[in-house]
């Protein structure tokens, strides 16, 4: 019955997963709720050696520790981590006097950002696809005689410039005012043996609004869940080709966006969506939007060369900082 399914908690596992703490193992309880499984979050942080305030079991929780802090809400997906706007795939849980993350949100976003260990089979970033959004007869979004496709391009060699003096290859997917399907984007990109791909773009918001403004990054929605803008979520929910690194896609994310919030606009965060660009990358992918064309101050920076080289600064930034933590050596074993 759709009644009965939809109800918070269908049932709760009696199971445990031991996790090794520091001095003992803590069992994390988990529950199904709403067809999702999720854990205690409690548990979690106390598995992990964080502390966990919930003061007076209302909406507002902070998980901290001498090195990371989160602060959530219940029933959202919006979460603090470090200082920077993320994105659950599900939202926070409150069953009575207990707290619950999904598993999902552990496995394929908390984890990789906090825990950045080193995939199965490490691969070194030694070139970077640079996918400058729209082109040709596709101009994108368009302020004050101004088109999108144009400032991505300018974007894109600018990062390639740069990420060329770090020793970083780069290859652009398109180098040209020409027109490019989505679905070919990570084909080239693969075809020029990339080992991450970073589509570039520049937000904008219907006619009329010009209070929406600042940066977002986007990863690939994980299967089974609803991408962050889009509930209903038109798109396929089984799992995709971009779906293999859904890990290393939130930690590529996650670095870009930190360094973006240094630009100082407002930050709109990490967040998920199924872009043809991103559901057919085989390789760690996540699209970047710049700014709102919208927003009549962001368009004048978007425009502007000053902006442009701080904002593909950032980008490199965040790209080198992915590149390190994927690539340092293995931890000695004892």
């Amino acid at each position: 019955m759709k009644w009965f399914a939809a109800t918070i908690a269908l049932w709760v596992f009696s199971h445990f997963m031991p996790v090794q703490a520091a001095d003992r193992p803590v069992y994390l309880r988990t529950a199904w709720i709403s067809g999702q499984e999720y854990v205690n979050l409690g548990d979690w942080a106390q598995a992990r050696g964080f502390q966990m305030f919930w003061p007076l079991h209302g909406d507002d929780i902070t998980i901290s520790s001498r090195w990371a802090k989160l602060s959530l809400k219940t029933k959202s997906r919006v979460i603090s981590l470090n200082g920077a706007s993320v994105t659950l795939s599900l939202p926070l849980v409150a069953q009575r006097d207990t707290l619950y993350i999904s598993r999902l949100d552990l496995r394929t976003l908390i984890h990789p950002i906090l825990y950045p260990g080193r995939p199965d089979r490490p691969k070194k970033v030694l070139t970077v696809a640079l996918d400058p959004g729209h082109g040709g007869k596709d101009p994108g979004n368009e302020a004050a005689g101004e088109q999108e496709k144009k400032h991505t391009l300018l974007l894109a060699k600018e990062v390639q410039k740069r990420l060329t003096q770090a020793g970083v290859k780069a290859v652009l997917t398109r180098s040209a005012d020409t027109y490019v399907e989505n679905h070919d984007r990570p084909a080239l990109a693969k075809k020029l043996k990339a080992d991450i791909f970073v589509s570039l773009h520049y937000n904008s918001v219907p006619s009329g609004r010009s209070d929406v403004s600042g940066i977002e990054v986007y990863c690939l929605t994980p299967a089974t869940t609803a991408s962050t803008n889009d509930p209903r979520d038109s798109g396929p929910h089984g799992a995709m080709p971009g779906n293999r690194n859904d890990e290393q896609n939130a930690l590529l994310a996650y670095t870009l966006q930190k360094q973006l919030l240094g630009l100082g606009l407002n930050d709109r965060g990490l967040k998920h969506a199924r872009y043809t660009v991103l559901c057919y990358a085989e390789m760690p992918s996540v699209l970047v939007e710049g700014g709102f064309m919208s927003e009549p101050r962001e368009a004048k920076r978007i425009v502007s060369q000053a902006y442009r080289r701080q904002l593909a600064t950032a980008i490199v930034d965040g790209i080198l900082a992915y590149k390190r933590l994927i690539e340092r050596p293995a931890a000695a074993k004892k």
